[in-house]
């Protein structure tokens, strides 16, 4: 009898701990606070968002581009 109840504690809590590890990657912290917020870039020629290329942006709207 002892031996189903604790079989049955386990089959409860070992899905219960492998969500709880999974839902924070399980490294105990949060994604947001690991990565650093990043800045969203503007066209200087019409304010619209631009699409960063890694070593220059474009603008979807105007066409204006540059270097980062």
């Amino acid at each position: 009898m002892e031996g189903l109840i604790l079989l049955l504690i386990g089959v409860i809590a070992l899905p219960l701990l492998l969500l709880a590890s999974h839902h924070d990657g399980g490294k105990g912290t949060s994604s947001a606070a690991a990565r650093p917020r990043q800045r969203r870039r503007r066209c200087p020629n019409c304010g619209s968002p631009v699409i960063d290329h890694g070593a220059y942006w474009e603008c979807g709207w105007c066409g204006d581009y540059g270097q980062n």
